[in-house]
């Protein structure tokens, strides 16, 4: 296995373990399940222009801005000719998304006691945050899609949408910080194993060429 593939996968099947035992620590761990809700505490307690531009940046999560940038993402990838990518960043978003949904409904459950701090906590199915997975994986499918040229960009804007969303989410009391790590775990699982994927097709495809460049070697030395 090339070691540019075994780092992928190793990084893939490290994203994918990692989630178990964060869920352990955001619900069963009490000191990290304090340490969580404070700090969502102290983001959503402001509610100046910070919190009204969180209300504005979390809409970038949203299903419709989903299916926006993945189009865009599409359409970037099939112009440079990158189809193989197109299609690995469609599955990583679907993928990505279809399991975030998936965790939310198996790992429900109510970490804290809403009367016990008198205000409205995140939902019980809150983990891992929906809204930051559906950014991050629309930032690795940029990442995927973007030619070496451009990789710089699409990596900067990537942070900035996954950024964006992923403190918006948090500072509006969606989400506790736990559950945005959660979300970037799960991207990071699938995009890790679709670039293992590109990098052992990639791999077959320079195989061929490099056959037929021995060939002629080989025969002009049975020739002699």
């Amino acid at each position: 296995m090339a070691p540019g593939v075994k780092r992928a996968l190793l990084a893939a099947i490290a994203c994918a373990l990692a989630i178990a035992p964060l869920a352990f620590l955001a619900y069963s761990f009490g000191p990290f399940g304090r340490l969580d809700l404070r700090v969502m505490l102290h983001f959503e307690q402001d509610s100046g222009p910070i919190h009204a531009l969180a209300a504005v940046l979390v809409n970038l999560g949203d299903l419709t801005s989903l299916l926006v940038f993945l189009a865009v993402a599409c359409a970037i990838g099939l112009r440079y000719g990158r189809r193989r990518e197109v299609l690995a960043a469609i599955v990583v978003v679907a993928g990505a998304n279809l399991t975030t949904q998936l965790l939310k409904t198996t790992l429900e459950h109510a970490r804290h006691k809403a009367f016990e701090h008198g205000i409205e906590l995140p939902w019980p199915d809150s983990f891992p945050s929906g809204h930051t997975t559906a950014a991050a994986s629309i930032a690795v499918a940029l990442l995927l899609v973007a030619p070496a040229a451009h990789r710089t960009a699409a990596a900067v804007a990537g942070v900035a949408i996954t950024g964006a969303v992923g403190f918006s989410v948090v500072i509006l009391g969606w989400h506790y910080p736990s559950d945005v790590l959660g979300g970037l775990l799960v991207v990071g699982a699938w995009g890790f194993a679709a670039l293992a994927w590109l990098r052992i097709r990639a791999g077959r495809d320079r195989a061929p060429s490099t056959r037929e460049h021995r060939r002629p070697s080989h025969l002009a030395v049975s020739t002699d």
